[in-house]
């Protein structure tokens, strides 16, 4: 694992004046879903970012360390979170952190994909720094401040995310079984969201 499996506490505190963007996976890792937010921010259109296409605009730097964390967590489908920089629309590094759970089928808990969060970065590392993350442990996004609107859909994907987030898989089997159900059918929603909005993958 880049970075150590560690689960200490990260260095970065995301922005709360700036919504958590929302996305979902398959369980190729292909992206299915994305918040509008992410064009704000990068400058890329929602149409150019699905499946693999949002690499494009991580950070040249980062791009590596980037794939190869989220690589290892579609592998094993296991949580992840990440930090790392993307090219904002002036061609500048902005710091983002990201995380996603894995999203199981409530049957046979065959991995479907992820459902996850992008977030601003409130302050910058040190210099120098690169990106980094662990697999196995999500940590989930600060409530935010922020005023703009979001559907309603990734209103309630950002509330299961962070009850997962703040939840220990395993220390109730009831509980644990309700938010993976929460998961598995909110990333449904989304994914059946997209298609309102006219986006297609990319293949």
């Amino acid at each position: 694992m880049l970075a150590g499996r560690r689960t200490r506490t990260p260095w970065w505190h995301c922005s709360q004046s700036a919504a958590p963007m929302i996305f979902t996976t398959d369980a190729a890792g292909k992206l299915s879903y994305l918040s509008e937010g992410w064009t704000e921010v990068t400058g890329q259109t929602l149409a150019d970012a699905v499946d693999y296409g949002w690499i494009d605009v991580v950070w040249p730097d980062d791009r590596e360390i980037v794939r190869h964390l989220v690589g290892d967590a579609i592998a094993e489908g296991r949580a992840f979170s990440v930090t790392y920089r993307l090219l904002d629309t002036d061609g500048r590094a902005k710091w983002v952190c990201a995380g996603a759970v894995p999203s199981c089928a409530p049957r046979d808990r065959s991995f479907l994909g992820f459902l996850g969060t992008v977030c601003e970065v409130s302050a910058g590392p040190a210099p120098g720094k690169r990106a980094s993350g662990f697999v196995g442990r999500f940590i989930p996004p600060p409530e935010s401040a922020a005023r703009r609107v979001r559907p309603g859909h990734e209103v309630a994907a950002g509330h299961i995310l962070r009850a997962r987030g703040l939840t220990t898989q395993g220390g109730s089997p009831a509980a644990d079984r309700a938010l993976d159900l929460a998961v598995c059918e909110i990333s449904r929603q989304l994914i059946r969201t997209r298609s309102h909005r006219g986006i297609r993958p990319n293949h």
